[in-house]
């Protein structure tokens, strides 16, 4: 069996304090089980500040004025409360960039249970692409840590049974549910960086709009899919 080599700055850490301090890194999963269980002791309070209220303001800025503009004092002065308030309930920047990318997650519409799993497939890929579409700015966001808040496991969990109710193995299955993912997110990146076109029949590619481009690609990727 091969085993993980140990990380070259973990070899300088207390024992311990490695794994220790790898639960804290925001976006992994001991950090997004720690956020669970904070959020299952915390008792809102009336009428004041909430995390929907505050991924929904910092959505706003980063639509409107990019990633770079999101800072606490401007979410702070976006929902005219002191930024030090925000702290209650995101610990840093880089938290509240986590949290509103699952906010983001939770308006993907969840397919009605009809048709076999192809039409699944293209419904919910369409879908995820629609959301993308509207807030370019947060695609590259989706790399910044696992998708393991409560909006992204909703989405993951009900692909995952559709493909299972309609007679998938468990694991042709994931290995659908994760290809057809990583298409989307590649996809909506090129939408929202502009991709390169080489000289070379530059006219040709130039006239394929990203739907066009985006349609071809799944109803290939399904059809390989369909083979295995």
């Amino acid at each position: 069996m091969i085993r993980q080599a140990a990380r070259t700055d973990d070899l300088h850490l207390p024992p311990g304090a490695a794994a220790r301090q790898r639960a804290h890194t925001p976006g992994s999963p001991a950090w997004w089980q720690a956020r669970y269980a904070e959020r299952a002791r915390r008792r809102p309070r009336q009428g004041g500040l909430t995390l929907e209220r505050i991924t929904a303001a910092a959505l706003e800025i980063v639509d409107r004025d990019g990633t770079d503009a999101l800072t606490m004092r401007n979410l702070g002065d976006q929902l005219q409360v002191r930024h030090t308030s925000l702290y209650r309930h995101v610990a840093s920047r880089e938290e509240l960039l986590l949290e509103t990318v699952d906010h983001v997650l939770g308006e993907i519409r969840l397919p009605a249970a009809d048709g076999d799993w192809r039409t699944t497939v293209e419904h919910g890929a369409r879908e995820f692409r629609r959301v993308l579409a509207a807030h370019p700015a947060i695609v590259p966001l989706l790399t910044a840590g696992q998708l393991l808040g409560p909006n992204a496991l909703r989405a993951r969990e009900h692909a995952l049974g559709r493909l299972l109710d309609q007679g998938l193995r468990p694991r042709t299955a994931v290995h659908v549910y994760l290809t057809v993912t990583h298409f989307v997110i590649g996809a909506a990146a090129l939408d929202a960086g502009g991709a390169a076109r080489v000289q070379a029949n530059a006219e040709l590619l130039n006239s394929l709009d990203s739907d066009e481009e985006f349609e071809f690609g799944l109803r290939t990727l399904i059809h390989g899919l369909d083979l295995l």
